[in-house]
């Protein structure tokens, strides 16, 4: 059964388990204002509010649009099993990411005194997967928590950070996001970062990080800032850049590994991979396409 809830009684605690993806949050606001709500949030009853379970982006956008109320399933939830919800209504489609995944176990490891044991028969996963998930929370520093979770460390930053001791995280992660470095640049300062053992010797590193790469490795061409652009247009630029380089390096693997001569077991494996790539692709072509035309028809006017 669907309730219409007014948005104002919508609550939000559960949302510290969940990482801003703004590009995401952006297509949903697009396809709530084009095609309404076509899923219900899940909620239970906190406090003689609601708090939300699933459907955090869904609640962003209609406030954005100004809309008053949304589709609810409310549910009712003790404290573990609402948390728990929160992996499994994601554990399918888009899912939620490691990091995510991470914080919810630690909230039930740590904040609900379950056993890591416990943990895995709720959530129906293996031990040594809780036990993962929850090393990946508790060895990252809370200051880059915070920015993971506010979508402006990456979490695939985050997993490299956690080869570092916490009080050399927040600096590293703040050399990668001001010298905009691309993900293996980023995973290759981490290493370098933690080989390096002098005080004056990681000062240098974190200071001049393009030239320490290049000493280490094939030298990456460097996105130059561009002062005409605003934020959000300039971070653009850089990953579109980004985008190109990592689709040239996927094209020359793939050429490399001659899918037409895989073996059944690895036509298996790769094809779903294959298929999902291909999928994504298109969609970004599409995405492209239609910006390209925007553009132009604005030049154009």
């Amino acid at each position: 059964m669907t309730d219409q809830l007014d948005i104002t009684s919508l609550d939000e605690r559960y949302g510290r388990l969940r990482i801003v993806h703004p590009g995401a949050e952006h297509a949903v606001r697009e396809s709530l204002r084009r095609l309404g709500q076509l899923v219900p949030i899940v909620v239970c009853e906190r406090d003689a509010v609601f708090a939300i379970v699933d459907g955090f982006k869904r609640v962003a956008a209609a406030r954005a649009l100004g809309l008053e109320t949304l589709g609810a399933r409310v549910t009712p939830l003790s404290e573990t099993a609402a948390i728990a919800a929160l992996l499994s209504l994601n554990r399918h489609g888009r899912g939620m990411s490691d990091m995510e995944e991470a914080l919810a176990v630690h909230a039930l490891c740590r904040e609900q005194g379950l056993e890591q044991t416990q943990v895995a028969e709720l959530l129906g996963r293996h031990k040594s997967w809780v036990c993962r998930r929850l090393a990946l929370a508790e060895h990252l520093a809370e200051s880059v928590a915070q920015d993971v979770r506010a979508g402006l460390v990456s979490t695939t930053l985050a997993r490299e950070l956690v080869r570092l001791p916490r009080g050399n995280q927040a600096e590293v992660a703040a050399t990668v996001r001001r010298e905009g470095l691309t993900t293996r640049d980023a995973a290759q300062l981490v290493t370098l970062f933690a080989k390096t053992s002098g005080i004056a010797q990681q000062r240098h590193l974190l200071e001049h990080p393009r030239e320490a790469l290049a000493a280490h490795g094939p030298s990456v061409p460097m996105v130059a800032h561009d002062p005409r652009l605003g934020p959000l247009t300039q971070m653009l630029r850089q990953r579109l850049y980004a985008a190109m380089r990592s689709m040239s390096e996927v094209s020359a693997r793939l050429s490399e590994c001659t899918p037409g001569r895989w073996t059944a077991t690895e036509r298996q494996v790769l094809l779903p991979v294959l298929t999902k790539a291909r999928g994504t692709t298109e969609l970004l072509l599409t995405v492209l396409t239609e910006s390209q035309g925007a553009v132009g028809a604005s030049d154009a006017a």
